[in-house]
C-alpha cells in the first residue's frame, strides 16, 4: 500500500488494535495505538526508522483492518489476545530472543494474586504474553484501583500496607471471605484479561436492577432497605471508577514515549542505529567500604530489571579509587560477551548480550577507561559518561554529557527527549548501586 491510500482510510483517532495483512489475507502483523490512526500512518513516513525486516513487512500489506477500544489498557490486552490466537509472522519475526512478560492470576493460592511473571508454569491463569514491561506493570497499577487484588503470601494478624490505602480488599487479615475475595475482585479480573468487559459491566448493572427492584417493591425492615441501598450505591461507584481509571490510564502512551526517546537519542548522539540494549553502570562505597558496582538495563526505552547485575568490588576494599572499581567492574561484565577473548583461567560459564551502548554515572576519566577497556577486547560500542556539574545531583544542577575525545562536555535541554533518557538510566544506575551497597554495610554492621 502507498502513504495516499492509506490516508484515505477512515482510521479513527483512537486507541486500539491494527492489523496488516497480505494478498493472501493472511494477518502478518497486529500491533496496538494509544491514536490508531498516527500510529499506522507512521509506518509510511520518510522519516520512519525501519529494520530489514519491517521493510519487508511494508511491502507485502494490501489490507488494514483495525479495532478500536474505549482504553488504551483495553488495546493492549486485546493485541496480546490476538497475537496469541493468530501467531502473525511478523509479530514473531520482529521479537528478540528474550523472554516476554505475562500477568499471572494464581488461582490456586490460598490468597490468589495478580502479579508479573516470565515464567509459566501448570498452576494459575496467564495473559500475555507483554511486548512491554513497563506497560504490563501500569496495567496492574490501574486495575488495582478498580480491583483492588491482595498479593500478600500469608496470612496475617493485621491487613497488609495496600488495605491501608484501599488497593487491596483485605483478604489478608480476613477482613473479607476467600469466596467473596474470589468473586467481586479475582473473577471480574480474569473477565476483564480474557476482553469480555461488557459482561463485567453487564454484571454490575444486573446486581444493581436486582437491588433496586427490592427496594421498589417495599415491605422491608429500614436495616434492610439500606442495605440494599448501599449495596447499589457501592456498584454504581464501581461503574463509575472502572470507566475513570480506564479512560486515564495512559499506558500505550507512555511506552511510546519511551521508544521515541530511544530513536531521539539515536539521532542527537549520531548512533549508527537506534540502541535496543542499553546498559548504565555506576560505583557505590563510603570511603572504598563495602565498594559496589551496578550494572542496570534499558530495552525500547525501558528498564528490564531481571538483566540488572551487581557487582561486589574484589580489590583492595578501602584502597582503589572509583576508577579503578569501575574498571573492574567493566573488565568482569565484558568477559560475558561471546565471543571475546579473555586468558584461560578467566572463563565464564554464561555470556550476557552486547549493549548497544554504554552510559557511565561519570566523567572523562570514567569515559576513558571504559574506552582502554573496549579496545582492549575489540568491542566497538559506544560510551557516554554523564554528570552533574561539581558533582551536584541537585534538580537545577545541570547534566554535562563526555565523549571519548572530546574535551568539552554536551550539555542537552532539560526538554531534550535523548537527556530524559539517559537521566533514567543514570538515576537508575545509582539507585541500584545505592541500595546493595547499603545492604552489605547492614550486613557489616551485624557483624560487630
Amino acid at each position: 500500500m502507498q502513504l495516499n491510500e492509506v490516508k484515505q482510510l477512515n482510521i479513527p483517532k483512537s486507541p486500539g488494535v491494527y492489523q496488516f495483512l497480505n494478498k493472501q489475507g493472511e494477518i502478518i502483523y497486529i500491533g496496538k495505538a494509544a491514536d490508531l490512526r498516527s500510529r499506522v500512518l507512521s509506518y509510511w513516513l520518510k522519516s520512519a526508522a525501519h529494520t530489514p525486516a519491517k521493510h519487508s513487512m511494508l511491502k507485502q500489506i494490501v489490507q488494514i483492518k483495525w479495532i478500536d477500544t474505549e482504553s488504551e489498557i483495553e488495546a493492549l490486552l486485546l493485541e496480546a489476545n490476538l497475537v496469541k490466537k493468530h501467531q502473525p509472522l511478523y509479530n514473531v519475526v520482529l521479537r528478540d530472543d528474550k523472554r516476554f512478560l505475562y500477568i499471572k492470576v494464581s488461582t490456586e493460592d490460598e490468597i490468589p494474586g495478580v502479579f508479573t511473571t516470565r515464567k509459566i508454569t501448570k498452576a494459575g491463569k496467564y495473559f500475555g504474553p507483554f511486548t512491554s514491561a513497563t506497560a504490563a506493570r501500569e496495567t496492574l497499577k490501574a486495575i488495582r484501583k478498580i480491583w483492588p487484588y491482595c498479593n500478600a503470601r500469608e496470612r496475617r494478624k493485621k491487613p497488609c500496607f495496600y488495605y491501608q490505602i484501599n488497593l487491596c480488599a483485605g483478604i489478608c487479615a480476613g477482613m473479607i471471605s476467600r469466596k467473596e475475595y474470589i468473586d467481586k475482585i479475582i473473577k471480574p479480573i480474569i473477565l476483564f484479561f480474557e476482553g469480555k468487559k461488557g459482561r463485567v459491566i453487564t454484571n454490575y448493572k444486573l446486581q444493581i436492577t436486582n437491588y433496586e427492584s427490592r427496594i421498589k417493591k417495599g415491605g422491608l425492615k429500614k436495616e434492610e432497605r439500606d442495605e440494599f441501598l448501599n449495596k447499589a450505591n457501592k456498584l454504581k461507584f464501581d461503574l463509575f471508577n472502572i470507566k475513570k481509571v480506564l479512560e486515564h490510564a495512559n499506558i500505550i502512551g507512555l511506552t511510546d514515549k519511551y521508544a521515541a526517546d530511544a530513536v531521539e537519542l539515536a539521532k542527537v548522539l549520531g548512533l549508527a542505529k537506534v540502541p535496543e540494549r542499553i546498559e548504565g553502570y555506576d560505583i557505590s562505597n563510603i570511603f572504598g567500604r563495602e565498594a559496589v558496582g551496578s550494572m542496570v538495563v534499558f530495552t525500547g526505552g525501558e528498564p528490564e530489571k531481571q538483566e540488572y547485575r551487581k557487582f561486589k568490588i574484589r580489590i583492595g576494599q578501602g584502597q582503589a579509587d572509583d576508577v579503578g572499581m569501575l574498571k573492574e567492574v567493566l573488565e568482569r561484565r565484558f568477559k560475558r560477551i561471546k565471543g571475546v577473548e579473555f586468558p584461560a583461567d578467566d572463563s565464564v560459564a554464561e555470556s550476557w548480550p552486547a549493549p548497544d551502548l554504554i552510559i557511565i554515572d561519570g566523567g572523562k576519566a570514567q569515559v576513558n577507561v571504559a574506552v582502554r577497556i573496549l579496545k582492549r577486547y575489540k568491542l566497538n560500542i559506544p560510551v557516554i559518561g554523564i554528570s552533574k556539574g561539581g558533582g551536584l545531583r541537585s534538580a537545577i544542577a545541570s547534566d554535562k554529557l563526555f565523549f571519548p575525545g572530546e574535551k568539552k562536555p554536551l550539555e542537552l535541554p532539560l526538554a531534550s527527549p535523548a537527556l530524559h533518557l539517559l537521566k533514567r538510566v543514570r538515576d537508575e544506575a545509582h539507585r541500584f548501586a545505592i541500595n546493595y551497597h547499603r545492604k552489605l554495610r547492614g550486613k557489616e554492621f551485624l557483624k560487630r
